[in-house]
């Protein structure tokens, strides 16, 4: 297991913003909850959930078109 402090996604500040609880998960800071696991259930099932996946992948790009092609992937 590593000692170096767990990475944060891009939407970290906004997880803290609204209240999570957040957790150490697999080097990164995950919100775990929210408010109860019961109402949280219950909203996923009659309205929408939303899952940060921003920790989930990692591209490397070099060259002189690495940028462009960075930027075209998530335009």
């Amino acid at each position: 297991m590593s000692d170096a402090a767990p990475k944060t996604t891009p939407l970290y500040h906004e997880h803290v913003r609204l209240g999570a609880k957040m957790v150490p998960f697999g080097g990164w800071l995950m919100p775990v909850q929210y408010t109860s696991i019961l109402e949280e259930h219950q909203t996923v099932r009659n309205k929408v959930g939303v899952f940060d996946i921003s920790h989930m992948g990692e591209i490397t790009a070099n060259g002189p078109r690495a940028r462009r092609m960075a930027e075209h992937l998530v335009d």
